[in-house]
C-alpha cells in the first residue's frame, strides 16, 4: 500500500477489531487459497506455489513484538482497501440512485500490479528510506510509529511476507514481471443490461490495453484513423466483450501473448 492514501483511524480500528490477521501470513495464504477454490477463481485441482523458506520467515518463527508490529502493518493495508471499496460503493450507489446503473459499464481493477515488496522483510514507515537501504528495526517501529502507522506521518509499506501472501496462489510480488504474482490483477466487470451471467467467472488472459477496445465495442464507437491531421497508430488491444456472454465463458482467449 502507498501511504499517501490514508485510511482514517476509524477504518483502521474497524479492521483491527475484526482480528483478521492474528494467525499470520501463512494461515492467511491458506485461507485465501481455499476461498479462491470455493469461488471458482482457481481450478479445484490448482496447486499453490511453495512458501520460500530460504527467503521469508514463517509466522511461528517470529517474536511477539514482530507479530504485533506486522499485524498493525497489515491492518492498515486492509483498512485502506476497506475504505477504498466503501468509497467506490458510494459512487456506484449514486449511479443507481440516478436510475442509470442498469446501462452503466463498470470496470474495476484491483491495483496496478501484484502486492508491493518495497517494505523489506520487516516493513517500513517510509518507502523512500527502505528503497535507499535504510531499515527501521521492529523495536523502533513499535516505539515511534505504531500509533501513527498509516497516517500522514508515514509513507508506510507492510513486510514482504504479507505481500507474498496476498499474491496467493502465485509466487513473488510487484516488480517481478517474470512471475504471475507480480503482474496478475483481479478485475470485475458489471453491466446489467448486457451481462446476464451475473457472478460468472472468466479465466481468459487479458491485458490493460484491452480496456479501451472493450469500451469502444460496448459503445459502438470506431476509433479515428486521424486526429488533428496526425495518423493514429493501430490499437493493439482486443475487446473482452466476447466474454460477457455465458456461452463464451470458457473459449480460448482472443489475444496472443507469451503466457501459453
Amino acid at each position: 500500500m502507498h501511504a499517501p492514501h490514508h485510511p482514517t483511524p476509524e477504518w483502521i480500528k474497524k479492521i483491527s477489531d475484526m482480528h483478521l490477521f492474528d494467525k499470520g501470513w501463512n494461515e492467511l495464504r491458506e485461507t485465501i487459497f481455499a476461498n479462491q477454490k470455493r469461488l471458482g477463481v482457481v481450478p479445484q485441482d490448482a496447486k499453490m506455489t511453495p512458501w520460500p523458506e530460504d527467503l521469508l520467515k514463517r509466522w511461528d518463527q517470529l517474536t511477539p513484538d514482530e507479530k504485533k508490529m506486522f499485524i498493525r502493518q497489515v491492518d492498515v493495508f486492509a483498512a485502506y482497501w476497506a475504505y477504498n471499496d466503501h468509497e467506490i460503493g458510494r459512487v456506484i450507489q449514486e449511479v443507481e440512485n440516478m436510475g442509470k446503473l442498469d446501462n452503466t459499464l463498470i470496470i474495476y481493477i484491483a491495483g496496478d500490479n501484484g502486492n508491493s515488496a518495497e517494505g523489506s522483510l520487516i516493513g517500513t514507515p517510509n518507502e523512500v528510506a527502505s528503497i535507499q537501504g535504510i531499515h527501521v528495526p521492529v523495536e523502533d517501529q513499535l516505539k515511534y510509529f505504531y500509533d501513527v502507522w498509516g497516517s500522514d506521518r508515514t509513507y508506510n509499506h507492510m513486510a514482504v511476507p504479507w505481500a507474498w501472501a496476498f499474491d496467493t496462489p502465485f509466487s513473488w510480488t510487484k516488480q517481478i514481471a517474470s512471475h504471475v504474482g507480480g503482474t496478475r490483477q483481479g478485475m470485475a466487470i458489471s453491466w446489467p443490461k448486457a451481462i446476464k451471467d451475473k457472478g460468472g467467472v472468466r479465466h481468459q488472459f487479458h491485458h490493460m490495453i484491452d480496456i479501451v477496445p472493450t469500451i469502444l465495442e460496448a459503445t459502438g464507437i470506431k476509433p479515428p484513423d486521424v486526429v488533428d491531421g496526425i495518423p493514429q497508430k493501430p490499437i493493439e488491444g482486443v475487446s473482452m466483450m466476447y466474454t460477457f456472454d455465458a456461452k463464451n465463458a470458457n473459449p480460448r482467449r482472443t489475444r496472443r501473448n507469451i503466457l501459453k
